[in-house]
């Protein structure tokens, strides 16, 4: 089998969700007292975690008062409190169980007595305040998948079924005809290209591609229209009517115009323990998101609001039916809004198959 090129990211995000882990519930430390800066602020530690719907003290010190003015708070670049005293004080950051989850960067501001911006930073991390459901995945009906495709992006577009997949040589976008696994019409991408994610919005498809920072954009007889550019990896792709929804392998999801390519807003994922990495191939379903977590039999069912993980989903029982020689990891699912009826697969698998998550 070929070496899969994302296994030592893989490992690096473990790495970095295990470091969050082991930090979740140190609350903050607070930072060294310089007394030779008018003001600072001193705790939270920077990468400190708390639990959203918990207040956080964000404790600013003032060293030296005279001539300092300006002060302020910004969360995520956004003003939070300004007009603040010139004075030693605490203020709280106030979360509720409608915040997002992940990372929130701190910035305290202030002009010095000689009129210059003055700025102390910190990254801090919240994790949810809900326990995911444990749900599994049962296997209703089973069909033939073809062997060669390298499963990378699966979507029902009215009532057609539609693949991307991956590998350098071996990518393709195809019709495929869900009965039999026949590819009913194919197009290749450059040798150079390893595709990844597909979508369908507005009679146009969309198929993004792993390190390559490209995005295709098909007319539904395959044509290519327009190309937009990106920066990072490209893994999976949805949309919700309106914008396309994409993952990069890390905890971030994030939202993008279908006429530009531009970023619209984002989320992290986290539960309640770590940070949730390594998100793959994504399908909207009924308002939540479902995604593939590369290199895991399960799915996680994550809130497009907040980023919380609402469930994980077992899918041993599919990785054990869908076994094979030569198979890779599990990655596709295809929900049909017609029909109201959930497929999966996998990366090289000779099956594909209907379930439900109960």
């Amino acid at each position: 089998m070929k070496l899969n090129p994302k296994i030592f990211k893989v490992l690096l995000l473990a790495f970095v969700s295990v470091t969050l882990m082991n930090c979740a519930g140190d609350g903050e430390e607070p930072e060294q007292i310089d007394h030779s800066i008018a003001a600072q602020l001193t705790s939270p530690g920077n990468g400190a975690t708390f639990t959203v719907s918990n207040p956080v003290d964000l404790n600013i010190k003032v060293n030296k008062p005279e001539g300092i003015s300006n002060l302020a708070i910004y969360i995520n670049d956004v003003l939070y409190k300004g007009d603040l005293a010139a004075e030693t004080q605490t203020v709280k950051l106030v979360t509720d169980a409608t915040s997002k989850v992940g990372k929130y960067s701190i910035k305290f501001s202030y002009t010095d007595a000689g009129g210059k911006s003055r700025a102390d930073y910190r990254d801090v991390y919240f994790f949810s305040d809900i326990t995911p459901v444990q749900k599994t995945a049962e296997i209703i009906a089973t069909y033939p998948h073809a062997k060669t495709s390298y499963t990378q992006g699966l979507e029902f577009y009215q009532g057609k079924l539609f693949e991307g997949t991956g590998q350098y040589n071996q990518s393709i976008l195809a019709e495929v005809e869900l009965t039999t696994g026949t590819k009913l019409r194919e197009t290749p991408l450059e040798g150079t290209t390893f595709g990844e994610g597909i979508t369908i919005l507005n009679d146009k498809i969309y198929q993004i591609t792993y390190r390559k920072g490209e995005c295709y954009v098909y007319d539904m007889d395959f044509n290519v229209l327009n190309t937009f550019t990106y920066d990072g990896e490209g893994w999976g792709l949805c949309n919700d009517g309106k914008s396309l929804i994409m993952s990069n392998g890390s905890s971030e999801i994030v939202w993008r115009n279908p006429e530009t390519f531009a970023v619209e807003r984002s989320i992290d994922v986290f539960d309640d323990r770590i940070s949730v990495g390594n998100l793959n191939e994504l399908e909207l379903i009924n308002g939540s998101l479902f995604m593939n977590l590369y290199t895991e039999n399960r799915i996680a069912e994550v809130d497009t609001a907040t980023g919380k993980v609402i469930a994980y989903i077992d899918c041993q029982a599919i990785a054990t039916a869908g076994a094979d020689p030569g198979n890779d990891v599990l990655n596709g699912i295809a929900y049909n809004p017609e029909t109201g009826k959930i497929y999966m697969t996998g990366k090289w698998w000779p099956k594909l198959f209907e379930v439900r998550f109960n």
